[in-house]
């Protein structure tokens, strides 16, 4: 028996919990507790800190020992005990759309640590005798790039040693992009061989009972089931649009890589509109504040609400932001991998049909996974602050004007 159980009780487990039970507890109790979702309450930041310092203790092997043995004081005061790491927001950034649950079936979402490198490498301070000349390119997760304009450019050593480096990010990009997708890809064909497999031995039902299992777990994930629903839309759009050119002999390819092309334009715009939409409002924020501190005065209680408010709302706009990112990301990928295996030159027409089938089979399942209320409520925290920006955002914009 442990001598101290304060992290444990934290965490809400016992002090038995596994690994994966810790990590499980860890989200849970980070979406509830999370200061953004507890804008009333003083203590919030407080509490998600105590949180993050005991998930750091008792994921760590060696530090849940020596905690075990002597204590949370015991364990600051002991001479081997190491400070647990500050809490990584990437990690906070992945909880948040699915966790690592979701990685066998998209890969690590990589579109974060990509997008900071690249503010990094465009920060004016990094070069500060730079000023831009030609489009700069964003690296996205999935290898591709959005263009970002810089006015007023002035070509020099500096503009050049950015853009080399700019490239250098995209190339970087390009090559973990090609190698998720290979991973990705054999992945895929593995549960395709699994499905056929059960579908030849008369064991489909089992099968389907073990993917109806999987599918229940990943959709309480936070923003797991959209993610679900992204995954089973491609497969189900690509399987379809397999089909219907093997049996058109590739007439129909053509209005599906337009269409397809059309979607990723869309939602290049759905990235830049959330983006912008979500730095107006941390402009605002910043300015409310500005004008605070100017006053020096302590704030009132209305004002601090407001202000967290404000807060709550930046943190639903960037959470959209992120959403438009990663649905740009995924999908990218997954196109990428259901060609991969849907248009091996390797295998016969009859081959290619029936790895159409098997991803109609695990598409249309996922499609068809809801969650009840009672699942809904723990989950949707962070979409709930997201459809609420959202919809404060259209407010703000006011009715479309309608022509006659």
């Amino acid at each position: 028996m442990p001598k101290d159980t304060t992290y444990y009780q934290i965490l809400g487990v016992e002090v038995t919990a596994t690994n994966i039970e810790l990590k499980k507890a860890y989200r849970k109790q980070a979406v509830r507790l999370h200061p953004d979702k507890n804008t009333g309450d003083p203590e919030a930041s407080a509490k998600f800190q105590a949180l993050n310092e005991a998930y750091n203790v008792l994921q760590d092997e060696k530090l849940r020992v020596l905690y075990d043995e002597v204590g949370v004081e015991g364990l600051k005061k002991s001479a081997n005990g190491e400070q647990p790491e500050d809490f990584d927001m990437n990690d906070f950034f992945k909880m948040i759309f699915g966790g690592d649950s979701f990685v066998e079936w998209i890969g690590e979402i990589s579109i974060l640590n990509e997008m900071t490198k690249s503010a990094e490498l465009m920060d004016p301070e990094a070069f500060p005798q730079a000023t831009e000349a030609n489009p700069d390119q964003l690296a996205i997760g999935n290898g591709e790039n959005i263009s970002v304009e810089h006015p007023n450019t002035s070509k020099n050593s500096s503009v050049r040693e950015r853009h080399e480096k700019l490239a250098a990010l995209q190339e970087e990009s390009r090559l973990i992009a090609d190698k998720r997708v290979a991973e990705l890809s054999q992945t895929l064909i593995a549960k395709i061989e699994r499905y056929e497999e059960a579908l030849a031995s008369g064991t489909l039902n089992k099968f389907e009972a073990n993917l109806q299992t999987e599918l229940e777990e990943l959709k309480l994930e936070s923003f797991g089931l959209q993610l679900i629903h992204l995954i089973g839309k491609t497969y189900v759009a690509q399987a379809n649009a397999t089909i219907v050119a093997l049996k058109t002999f590739g007439v129909s390819k053509i209005i599906t890589s337009t269409k397809r092309k059309t979607e990723r334009v869309k939602g290049g715009f759905l990235i830049l509109k959330s983006a912008l939409d979500a730095q107006r409002s941390a402009e605002e924020l910043m300015n409310h504040s500005a004008l605070d501190e100017s006053n020096e005065a302590e704030l009132s209680e209305s004002e601090r609400v407001r202000q967290m408010e404000a807060e709550r709302l930046l943190t639903g706009k960037f959470l959209a932001t992120a959403w438009a990112s990663i649905k740009f990301e995924v999908s990218g990928i997954l196109n990428r991998v259901t060609q991969n295996i849907l248009k091996d030159k390797s295998l016969s027409k009859k081959q290619k049909i029936a790895r159409a089938d098997a991803l109609l089979f695990f598409g249309k399942k996922m499609l068809a996974t809801e969650r009840t209320e009672e699942e809904a409520e723990e989950a949707r925290i962070f979409e709930e602050m997201m459809t609420e920006a959202s919809k404060k955002s259209s407010k703000a914009r006011g009715p479309k004007k309608t022509t006659t």
